[in-house]
């Protein structure tokens, strides 16, 4: 017969788990990173094609102020020529200084790394400039010198005008360039910018894959964390039942032994058979109604209930007082606290055990004095059993009987496990006239003890 496949083992689950938790933030790092490559990438480009603009305004302006200076100091010198008047020198003077200025601004706005196109045509400009500019200069010197017809020899020869040509031709050649470079890094920008949209659409795609990827991982969280909270649940319902199925079969040990005692003590008090009946029949009622009260049902449980819980002296009376007579004295001391419903059950069993022990091995066994006191501080219940023998010394062979609340067998056992249900905790102290059991545990827990 073959075996049913075994589930994959839980660390491959962890294994999965964990590459998944990758793949989400991976997931969303590349969205984030692609979002932030394409912006930068977008955004450099419009600076450039804004810086190449700039830059060809300011070329264009230059070029335009030098060749505008150039034909005008050409105009203030043919006016000079014809009129011979002196007024026209000043204009030219200025419109050359203009011109030599440009031309340097010019060299300053094409910067250290211009193209080989850029370098040539501005080297004719330069050199256009100058020729223009001897021409005009020496032509002024000569009228002021009164050579009227070496000045005009000198116009005739055309040097000027042919320097004028090559300037104008130069000038218009680097625009040619500037508005070409102005035209690829626009075409860069409008590349750039189409290539806007794909991203953006891939980069929401990634984003929305992040969005459910990162659901399924919250989904799984969540599921991760109720079914750890089940499996919890589940544990201390096991737990429960696997308490109070070995305390059934002890209690039922336990109270064939306490009627036994019931029995014993009635028959040591009662004067005729009448007593005798009413003392049993009376206490066993009274063990019937502990027995109840530490169940949580029956008709007891519904006396001591109340709207908000059970009160603490009602179950203490009812789990002692089938115990109580002359020899085996009880003495309480706390305000009427009131505990959840809960908790009547463990603080039943915990109540229940101890005055088991009480009667068979502790102070009740003989004679004695049993005081339980409790008191709430702050949010804590404090529950304090106090047994103490009427004599220091023990009834021969009661070392080798186990004492009250001692720390072997199921008894501790069973207290151990109530007081982890109550969500608190029970010490013991063994001194020679009996034993002290200390409980400590919430009054009103925010969620039902379990």
């Amino acid at each position: 017969m073959t075996a049913p496949s075994s589930p994959r083992p839980a660390p491959f689950r962890v294994f999965i788990r964990r590459w998944f938790n990758w793949l989400v933030l991976g997931a969303m790092a590349g969205a984030i990173l692609g979002a932030i490559i394409l912006l930068l990438s977008t955004g450099a480009a419009e600076r450039a094609e804004r810086n190449q603009v700039e830059r060809e305004g300011e070329i264009l302006l230059v070029l335009d102020r030098i060749e505008r200076a150039t034909l005008s100091a050409e105009s203030a010198q043919r006016g000079y020529f014809i009129t011979l008047n002196p007024r026209y020198l000043e204009p030219y003077r200025s419109s050359r200084e203009t011109a030599s200025d440009a031309l340097g601004r010019l060299d300053r706005v094409l910067g250290p790394n211009p193209t080989q196109e850029q370098e040539r045509y501005h080297a004719e400009i330069v050199e256009a400039f100058g020729d223009k500019f001897s021409e005009l200069d020496d032509t002024i010197a000569q009228l002021e010198n009164g050579q009227l017809r070496d000045a005009q020899r000198r116009i005739l020869e055309g040097d000027g005008y042919d320097a004028m040509q090559r300037l104008t031709a130069a000038i218009d050649s680097l625009s040619a360039i500037e508005d070409r470079l102005v035209v690829v890094q626009s075409a860069r920008a409008q590349a750039a910018e189409a290539r806007i949209l794909p991203a953006l659409g891939l980069l929401l795609l990634l984003l929305v894959s992040a969005m459910v990827l990162g659901g399924v991982l919250v989904a799984r969280a969540a599921q991760a964390e109720t079914e750890a909270a089940q499996a919890r649940e589940l544990a201390i319902a096991r737990d429960r039942a696997d308490l109070l199925a070995q305390e059934l079969n002890h209690r039922v040990k336990n109270l064939f032994a306490m009627v036994l005692a019931i029995v014993q003590m009635s028959a040591r008090d009662a004067s005729d058979v009448g007593a005798y009946r009413d003392h049993i029949a009376s206490r066993i009622r009274a063990l019937l109604t502990a027995h109840e009260v530490t169940q949580g049902h029956g008709t007891a449980a519904d006396r001591l209930a109340r709207q908000d819980g059970a009160s603490v002296e009602a179950l203490v009376k009812a789990t002692v007082e089938p115990h109580v007579s002359d020899a085996k004295r009880i003495a309480l001391e706390g305000a009427d606290v009131t505990i959840d419903r809960i908790q009547v059950t463990p603080l039943g069993l915990v109540l229940h055990e101890l005055a088991t022990n009480a009667v068979k091995y502790g102070c009740w066994q003989d004679e004695g004095l049993l005081t339980v006191r409790w008191q709430q501080k702050g949010d804590l219940l404090h529950l304090e059993w106090q047994e103490s023998r009427d004599s220091a010394l023990a009834p021969e062979g009661a070392e080798d009987a186990p004492q009250s609340g001692s720390q072997g067998g199921f008894g501790s056992t069973l207290m151990i496990g109530a007081a982890r249900q109550l969500g608190g905790e029970i010490e013991r102290t063994f001194g020679p006239r009996g034993v002290t059991v200390s409980i400590a545990f919430p009054a009103h827990p925010t969620s039902g003890a379990a």
